[in-house]
């Protein structure tokens, strides 16, 4: 029945994202546009993106000198868009995997330990009401799974429960404006594997501008926050600086150093608090 419930939800909303699509079929459609009505969250650890990172791992209480590091590889991709009333309108769908690695005493033995992979799929729908702000409706599924090497070396022989496989429908809104960008969503579980509390969501900012009027140069600074009522919404905070290289609107790979202190993003450990601090990379190849 469970299996049912998530087919169910996932025809319901393909149906309301097609509907104003067969609605306006004489218009103008546009397959796989260049570019996303909604704008990227290069902060954002669960973006359908390209990316790695480096960071420098502190967890209160254990697991010191460690290094952590994560890679992602996804599309998020629009595929066809279409104007209703003037107003641009798009479907798309996001895939992406993301895989971390511990790295054990870096300095002397490195040992690298394969953590956790998780894996992530959907589909979203997203408009335009005026030149400045962007709406989305999304579904996804994510699951995380540990790595072998992580299960071996710390002699895990029992099965866990795994409270991060669940499937989320979430609403996003977001302003652009001159050299900002602000966005903010909100978003509900409805179903999970196991018990899990149902409402998340997050926010953030980004500021760029162009190094000496340059069009494919630019400074950027970035803020995100992620807030699960699993974890009473204590807000998982990141900060970066750095440069972005590509035309703008055209996919830019950035190149940053971040900070972030909040539960970790990623596993079925998302209940330890951890503070880590390096430098990552990020990249939309597909928009």
């Amino acid at each position: 029945m469970k299996l049912y419930k998530q087919l169910y939800v996932f025809v319901l909303l393909l149906f309301m994202a097609f509907t104003p699509f067969y609605s306006y079929a004489q218009t103008s459609i546009n397959w796989l546009p260049n570019s996303s009505l909604f704008p990227d969250k290069p902060l954002d650890y669960r973006e359908a993106q390209f990316s790695g990172s480096l960071y420098v791992l502190h967890i209160p209480k254990g697991w010191p000198n460690r290094m952590f590091a994560n890679y992602s590889a996804g599309i998020n991709r629009s595929i066809l868009r279409w104007k209703e009333h003037s107003k641009p309108k798009e479907i798309g769908i996001e895939i992406a995997t993301f895989t971390q690695f511990i790295f054990e005493d870096p300095l002397g033995l490195f040992q690298v330990n394969h953590f956790n992979t998780e894996y992530k799929v959907g589909i979203h729908y997203n408009w335009k009401t005026s030149e400045n702000w962007s709406l989305r409706l999304r579904l996804y599924h994510i699951s995380a799974h540990l790595g072998d090497d992580f299960i071996y070396r710390f002699h895990i022989n029992t099965y866990l429960d795994n409270l991060r496989i669940y499937e989320v429908l979430d609403f996003s809104a977001a302003y652009t404006k001159e050299n900002w960008k602000v966005y903010g969503t909100i978003g509900f579980i409805p179903h999970s594997a196991y018990k899990r509390k149902r409402i998340l969501g997050d926010a953030g900012a980004k500021w760029q501008k162009a190094v000496n009027s340059k069009d494919w140069l630019r400074w950027m600074g970035a803020v995100h926050m992620q807030f699960e009522q699993e974890t009473n919404f204590y807000p998982g905070t990141r900060i970066a600086a750095g440069i972005e290289l590509g035309k703008e609107g055209k996919a830019p790979f950035t190149i940053m150093l971040d900070v972030f202190h909040g539960y970790i993003p990623y596993s079925i450990y998302d209940k330890a608090r951890i503070s880590w601090i390096g430098g990552s990379m990020s990249f939309q190849p597909f928009n």
